[in-house]
C-alpha cells in the first residue's frame, strides 16, 4: 500500500489529459431497412440432388444474415451484401428427410448495421419418387464397316438410380443375341462404343435401367453396318514452287479409308542441277520414294501423310501419292513441285529513320531479315564497326541508348552464298536535352543552437532524367545580394544544405537552383522565398527523464492495481 500512495502522491506529472475527438459530428444518415427477393417455392422428388435456394438482399450497411429451417436457426453468418444461398443436399447427408411427402420452410432474415433487418421464407415440398428414370436416346444411325470412333451416349435424369442393362439384338448369325455391360448404375449417363461390328447387318442395342424404387426405363438405338464400298479418299494440295535454300516447307495431304492397306510417295525427277549452290553440304540431294506396307489410320477424320522439301536440289519434280485399302480400292494424287534459283539479295525490313531526346532509353534499331542462303553480316556506327561475321539468317537488333548529341548512321550489310548483298541503313538523331531538372519540396527546417539564435538547414528533392550535376543553394537576409553554396546530396534525389545560425525574428531569404547532366546543362531555379527565424527551446533533461519516470510509474500503478483487486477476489 505504501507503493500505491507514493504512485498516487508522486510529483511526476503523468501526462493524462481528456481525450478529443479529432472529427466534429455530422448530420445523421438514416438508413432505410433491408430489401430481400422472393425465390419461388421448390418442389422435386425426393434424393433429388443439386437443389438450391438463393436470396438476393441489399442494404447500403449490411451486417449479418440468419437461415432457419422450419423455425430453427442452423445459419447466421455476417454479410457484406452479397446473395445468399443455401444448398438443399444437406438435408439427406443429415438424414432429415424421415416421411414422405415433407415440406420444410426456410426463412432467410438480413440484419444491416442499426438492426434493421428483412425476412423471406421459400416452402420446400419433397414427393416420393414416382417416376420412372429419364432416357434421352440418339438417332439410329449406320457407318462404313472398318471405320471407328462410333459410340451411342444416353442422356437420363434419375434422383434414385439402382441398376443398369444393356444387351444387343442383331442379324448377325454369329451374334444374334449378346449381353453387352451391366451393373450398379451412379445416376450419370451411360455410353457406349459399337466399333468393329460386321458389315451388312443391323445391330439393335436395348438400355434397360431402374431406381431403387422399382421403376424402370428401357431405350433402343439401332446401327446399320454398310459394306466398305468406296476407295481412299485424299487432298489435293496446291502445287509448290520454293527458293532453293528454302527451309520448313513440306507437301502434306489429309489421307483417310475406313479399311486403309499399304500406301506409296513416289518420286519422279523432271530435273535436277546438283552443281548449283552449296555442293559441300552433303545435306542436298533429290527426292526419295516413299513405301509403308503396313498403313494404318489413327485419326476418324482422317490422318497427314507428308514429304519434307528441305534441302531439295534446284530442279523440278512430281510427287506422286498412291493409297490401296484392303478391298484393292486405289486413289492417287500428284503435286508438282518446283526448286528455282536463289536470284534475290536478303530482304530487309529496318527500323525507320527516328530521333530521341538525349537520356531517353528503350530507343533500339531493328532489322527483320528473309534469306533462305545467309553468309555474313557486317554492322557499323558512323562507319565504326560494331559487330559482323558468319551469318545463319538471325534477324539483328541493337540498343541506341545513351548516345550522346549528334546524327548516327547505322550500316548493316548482309551477303548471302552467292554474294548477293542487301545494305540497311538507319538514321538515330540524338537531340539536346529541352527539360529542366525537376526542383521540389524547397523548405527550411529550424533547431535550437544557443538562446536567440536558430540552426537553419534547406533541403530540397531534385531529379532529371540525364541525372544531377549539382545542386546550388542562394539565400541571405537581402536576396539582391546572396550567398551560395553547393548542396549535398543526402540519399536519392534529396539534397540538404546548413545556413548557419541567424538570429531570432530576422527573415531570410532562400531559393535553390538544380543543373542536369546534359549536353546543355540545363537548369532551373525555386522563387525567391524567406523564412522568418522562430525562437526554439533548448532540450530539457530533466523533462526527458520525468518524461520517462512518468511512464514508468503508470505501469507499476497498473501491476500493483492489478495484484491488489486478484488478492481481494480470494
Amino acid at each position: 500500500m505504501a507503493l500505491l500512495l507514493w504512485l498516487i502522491v508522486s510529483p511526476i506529472p503523468l501526462g493524462l489529459a481528456p481525450a478529443r475527438s479529432l472529427y466534429a459530428e455530422g448530420p445523421s444518415l438514416l438508413l432505410s431497412a433491408p430489401t430481400i427477393d422472393s425465390p419461388p417455392d421448390l418442389t422435386f422428388e425426393n434424393n433429388t440432388r443439386g437443389k438450391t435456394i438463393n436470396w438476393n438482399a441489399t442494404d447500403p450497411s449490411p451486417k449479418n444474415y440468419t437461415i432457419s429451417r422450419n423455425g430453427t436457426t442452423f445459419v447466421s453468418m455476417s454479410w457484406s451484401g452479397i446473395p445468399i444461398s443455401v444448398a438443399l443436399d444437406h438435408l439427406y447427408t443429415q438424414n432429415l428427410v424421415t416421411v414422405l411427402p415433407i415440406t420444410f420452410v426456410f426463412t432467410c432474415t438480413v440484419f444491416n448495421t442499426k438492426n434493421e433487418s428483412a425476412s423471406d421464407s421459400v416452402n420446400v415440398f419433397i414427393l416420393p419418387d414416382e417416376t420412372a428414370p429419364v432416357i434421352v436416346a440418339p438417332d439410329n444411325f449406320s457407318y462404313e464397316a472398318g471405320s471407328f470412333d462410333h459410340f451411342i451416349k444416353w442422356n437420363i435424369t434419375e434422383p434414385n438410380p439402382d441398376f443398369y442393362n444393356i444387351t444387343r439384338t442383331s442379324n448377325d448369325t454369329t451374334s444374334t443375341f449378346a449381353k453387352i455391360a451391366s451393373g450398379s448404375w451412379d445416376g450419370g449417363n451411360i455410353s457406349i462404343r459399337v466399333d468393329g461390328l460386321n458389315a451388312t447387318r443391323w445391330y439393335l442395342y436395348c438400355l434397360f435401367v431402374n431406381d431403387t424404387l422399382g421403376h424402370n426405363s428401357t431405350s433402343y438405338v439401332n446401327v446399320t453396318v454398310f459394306a466398305d464400298v468406296t476407295p481412299p479418299t485424299v487432298t489435293s494440295p496446291d502445287d509448290i514452287a520454293l527458293e532453293y535454300g528454302k527451309r520448313g516447307l513440306k507437301l502434306q495431304w489429309t489421307v483417310y479409308d475406313s479399311n486403309p492397306k499399304n500406301y506409296s510417295i513416289l518420286a519422279f525427277i523432271q530435273f535436277f542441277n546438283g552443281s548449283y549452290g552449296n555442293t559441300t553440304d552433303s545435306r542436298y540431294h533429290t527426292p526419295q520414294n516413299i513405301t509403308q506396307p503396313d498403313w494404318t489410320l489413327h485419326n476418324a477424320a482422317g490422318d497427314p501423310l507428308w514429304v519434307t522439301l528441305d534441302f531439295l536440289y534446284v530442279g523440278n519434280y512430281t510427287f506422286t501419292i498412291l493409297l490401296f485399302d484392303k478391298f484393292a480400292r486405289s486413289t492417287n494424287d500428284t503435286v508438282q513441285v518446283r526448286v528455282y534459283p536463289d536470284i534475290r539479295s536478303p530482304e530487309v525490313n529496318a527500323t525507320s529513320d527516328y530521333s530521341y531526346e538525349e537520356g531517353h532509353t528503350g530507343n533500339k534499331v531493328n532489322w527483320t531479315i528473309d534469306e533462305t542462303n545467309p553468309r555474313s553480316y557486317n554492322m557499323t556506327r558512323n562507319g565504326t564497326l560494331l559487330m559482323a561475321g558468319a551469318w545463319r539468317g538471325e534477324n539483328f537488333s541493337i540498343s541506341a541508348d545513351r548516345l550522346a548529341v549528334g546524327v548516327y548512321v547505322y550500316n548493316l550489310t548482309l551477303v548471302d552464298f552467292f554474294f548477293q548483298t542487301t545494305i540497311s541503313i538507319v538514321t538515330v538523331t540524338v537531340t539536346p536535352d529541352a527539360h529542366p531538372p525537376h526542383v521540389a519540396q524547397v523548405r527550411v527546417l529550424q533547431s535550437f543552437r544557443d538562446p536567440g539564435l536558430t540552426n537553419l538547414t534547406v533541403q530540397a528533392y531534385v531529379s532529371d532524367l540525364n541525372n544531377v550535376s549539382q545542386v546550388v543553394v542562394y539565400w541571405g537576409t537581402d536576396p539582391s545580394n546572396p550567398v551560395s553554396k553547393n548542396m549535398t546530396q543526402a540519399w536519392g534525389a534529396l539534397y540538404t544544405a546548413n545556413l548557419g545560425a541567424y538570429p531570432v525574428g530576422v527573415q531570410v531569404w532562400y531559393r535553390v537552383v538544380g543543373y542536369d547532366n546534359s549536353s546543355v546543362r540545363n537548369s532551373f531555379a525555386s522563387e525567391w522565398t524567406y523564412v522568418t527565424v522562430v525562437s526554439h527551446v533548448e532540450p530539457d533533461p530533466q523533462g526527458l527523464i520525468g518524461a520517462a519516470l512518468g511512464s514508468v510509474g503508470i505501469l507499476a500503478l497498473l501491476v500493483v492495481l492489478s495484484i491488489y483487486f486478484r488478492t481481494r477476489t480470494r
